[in-house]
């Protein structure tokens, strides 16, 4: 009887070591034991494989297993088994591994003191995990979203080029055309008959306002796709220009503030540009949800940043519904957001229910690029 519960026993822990194996080498994790004061060490089976060490070599020692390391990573690994038996707590690191192929790998391992009955480390024990697939997989995504960003601020530019050239071409075969109609228009109504023009000036009248209007729609739409004023005289004047037209076309009253010794002329072209169409949206968004009366844009910058405050005083929404299905606003200042962030700056809305919506947008300004 006691043989046979002995074997049970021996039957047990062979299945156990066999999936505790089986699981360290689907997982690529093995597993070390150190004697502080022997320096004995023993290794799993995995961790043979991990470090590319056939198993007739027998369990390296300490200075031997130290030795797969790169120089960097063995000053830590030092630095953290003697901050393990100085602290008596767990600790991890990752570490890039030299095998005796050449091949570098990077592996995290964690370190776990074992203290006897009076609190001293007489034994660290630890678990190292070859996570080189994964620094694979985070580098690769990193490049990706590198790319995508190249992309997108590509996507941007190409979007303001035509956003420029779409303006050009409407003001400068335009508005001549129009112009030249109300000097025609000026012009037909001197010379036609007294009693004629007394029949025909009503039309002529609703001609010339239909065309002032067209004009003033055109220059609108001039304004909208990429204002003059923000290439020849820069991003103050241009604010102060639309903020104007939107107040015309709104009610709204706009108020802009620079604050003293804020030269936005001297910003790179896209900066510029990105501060205007902030400001533009900031606007949109406040005209068709924000039921407000005013709004105010501060500008201000110091040597490495520039930042843009935009606040209103209108009923506010709830923060938390940002970005869900049917909320007001959405899109608008999750773009916003996004433009943002992928010019390096951060992006904080603050607003709540009857309290107004406060935007503010702090943008890195380029050391080495200048003004264009």
């Amino acid at each position: 009887m006691k043989q046979r519960q002995i074997d049970a026993l021996r039957a047990a822990l062979d299945s156990t070591a066999f999936r505790l194996e089986a699981t360290q080498d689907l997982a690529r994790v093995g597993d070390w034991e150190l004697e502080r004061h022997t320096g004995r060490m023993h290794w799993s089976r995995q961790l043979f494989r991990l470090f590319e060490r056939p198993e007739t070599l027998g369990v390296p020692d300490i200075n031997e297993a130290l030795s797969y390391y790169s120089a960097e990573s063995l000053e830590r690994t030092r630095d953290l088994f003697w901050q393990a038996i100085d602290t008596g707590k767990r600790c991890a690191l990752e570490q890039e591994v030299v095998l005796p192929s050449g091949q570098r790998r990077h592996h995290v391992t964690v370190i776990v003191p074992v203290s006897d009955g009076q609190g001293q480390v007489y034994k660290l024990y630890g678990t190292v995990q070859d996570i080189s697939e994964r620094r694979e997989m985070q580098a690769e995504r990193l490049e990706h979203l590198a790319r995508l960003e190249q992309l997108s601020a590509h996507l941007v530019a190409i979007e303001e080029r035509e956003r420029r050239e779409l303006a050009s071409a409407l003001h400068d075969r335009a508005s001549p055309n129009l112009a030249a109609l109300r000097i025609l228009f000026a012009n037909l109504i001197q010379a036609l008959p007294a009693d004629v023009r007394v029949d025909v000036e009503p039309m002529l009248d609703d001609a010339s306002a239909l065309l002032a209007d067209t004009t003033a729609g055109i220059r609108e739409i001039c304004t909208n796709l990429r204002p003059a004023t923000l290439d020849y005289a820069g991003l103050e004047p241009a604010l102060r220009e639309y903020g104007e037209q939107f107040r015309e076309r709104t009610g709204l009253d706009v108020t802009i503030e620079v604050a003293p010794g804020t030269d936005a002329r001297t910003l790179p072209r896209a900066l510029q540009t990105l501060c205007f169409r902030l400001v533009q949206e900031a606007l949109t968004n406040c005209a068709k949800h924000a039921r407000a009366g005013g709004v105010g844009i501060r500008v201000a910058r110091n040597a490495n940043a520039i930042r843009l405050c935009i606040a209103d005083d209108g009923v506010g929404f709830e923060l938390s519904r940002l970005g869900e299905a049917g909320s007001v606003p959405g899109l608008g200042l999750i773009t916003m957001r996004e433009r943002v962030e992928l010019a390096g700056g951060r992006f904080e809305l603050r607003t709540r229910p009857g309290d107004g919506t406060e935007i503010e947008a702090t943008l890195p300004i380029p050391a080495t690029e200048a003004p264009r």
